[in-house]
């Protein structure tokens, strides 16, 4: 992330190990592996008095079954057991059980279900498996102001738009605008309030996202038939670009977005008219397939995201919660530069949706601000026009890799 706001790692470095220096865990021991008891089928049996799960699988088991490294695990634990240490208002658990039931947890965001013979390797009741879920889903939640983050000062800002205006020259822009779209079994009675514009029954939830493909905001979980422009025009994000709290910046969204104030959408192709809008298209598109690897990167390592069942249209807080904790995690995984679990695989952007009429009438004021940006930074075209386009496709889908020197977490020092 290329604004000061990356230190939330440090910051929650510090925190965790201040609160949690009595619950830091204790690598077993030769002696403590062998005395662990093992079942007729040779599943470990860990005992009430061992202390960290972590220790005795091995690296590869823990990729494949929780789609995190050994560091990135450890450093999820710890925040888990700090957070829920300061919550008066929590049940207490000991840092034994709360290790399980995180892992149990992380174990269903990366796979969509959790079975018994990992509730039984984790030492975890399987009674207890809904409620552990639950629990680290709340817990993740309340953590997203400090992972989650939108450029908040002027030379934050600058840094994040400084980097979508090197892969596409579209100055003044802040993130990306999306909505993921998670499938769901709505009540025969609410069916089309579910409906998106691809025919199935879904969530929609709003996310903004940096040139890196960093989450900087998630909110509005909404059924899925919803038009994306009111999700935006009522979330809190928008309100602060209402009240130029984020100065003269843009998002940038797609055509659903129908110009609405502070979204950057592509010119209609019955009005593009000169080489500059053609140029400006052709950039905007650059940076939308963004979203797509972004989008594509959540439903990847979080196979959760592909159907979270029954929903009702009165109490989407259960899904939208995990689906926020998986948005903090994406965020995490980013910063330990955490390869995904399997191929990445990019999620289809949802057909557009008609324009209102009231709509075009609206932002009349906008539209012309866009017309002048445009011709200011699209009106020359440029030899090497080709070449860019080149450069830049190739330098989204690097910056999107987890696994890059860009994104490291080791890396505290951006500002």
């Amino acid at each position: 992330m290329s604004y000061a706001g990356a230190v939330w790692l440090a910051v929650q470095e510090d925190l965790y190990r201040g609160a949690c220096s009595e619950l830091t865990p204790k690598i077993l021991n030769s002696d403590s592996r062998n005395s662990s008891s093992t079942d007729p089928r040779g599943t470990v049996q860990l005992s009430h008095e061992s202390i960290s799960r972590l220790d005795i699988f091995d690296d590869y088991f823990l990729s494949q079954c929780f789609h995190f490294t050994r560091q990135c695990l450890t450093f999820i634990v710890d925040c888990i057991k700090a957070r829920m240490k300061k919550d008066v208002f929590r049940p207490s658990s000991d840092a034994t059980s709360v290790e399980a039931m995180t892992l149990a947890a992380l174990y269903f965001y990366a796979h969509g279900f959790l079975p018994r013979k990992i509730t039984d390797l984790l030492g975890l009741e399987h009674a207890r498996a809904s409620d552990a879920v639950n629990t680290v889903s709340k817990v993740l939640e309340d953590m997203c102001p400090d992972f989650i983050t939108f450029p908040g000062t002027y030379d934050d800002r600058m840094g994040v738009a400084q980097g979508f205006k090197y892969i596409s020259g579209i100055p003044n822009v802040v993130g990306v605008l999306g909505c993921l779209h998670v499938h769901v079994s709505p009540s025969l009675a609410e069916e089309s309030l579910f409906l998106n514009t691809r025919g199935y029954h879904s969530v929609m939830v709003q996310i903004i996202s940096d040139v890196d493909g960093n989450l900087l905001s998630v909110e509005q979980c909404c059924p899925g038939g919803t038009q994306e422009q009111a999700v935006w025009e009522s979330s809190d994000i928008c309100q602060e670009f209402n009240r130029l709290q984020h100065g003269q910046t843009w998002v940038l969204g797609g055509k659903a977005m129908c110009k609405a104030k502070h979204v950057l959408s592509p010119v209609e192709s019955s009005r593009i008219k000169t080489d500059a809008a053609r140029r400006f298209n052709t950039a905007h598109s650059k940076v939308w397939k963004s979203a797509q690897h972004v989008l594509g990167c959540l439903t990847t390592r979080f196979q959760c995201l592909h159907s979270l069942g029954a929903v009702l249209v009165d109490n989407l807080k259960p899904v939208a919660r995990i689906v926020t904790a998986c948005c903090v995690l994406h965020n995490i995984s980013k910063k330990f530069s955490v390869p995904l679990p399997s191929k990445l695989v990019l999620d289809h952007l949802h057909p557009d949706q008609e324009m209102r009429e009231e709509e075009q009438e609206n932002f009349v004021d906008t539209e012309e601000a866009i017309e002048d940006m445009i011709e200011m930074c699209f009106g020359n075209s440029g030899d090497e026009e080709e070449q860019e386009e080149t450069k830049t496709i190739e330098d989204i889908e690097n910056r999107h890799k987890p696994n890059g020197d860009h994104n490291s977490h080791n890396n505290l020092s951006e500002s």
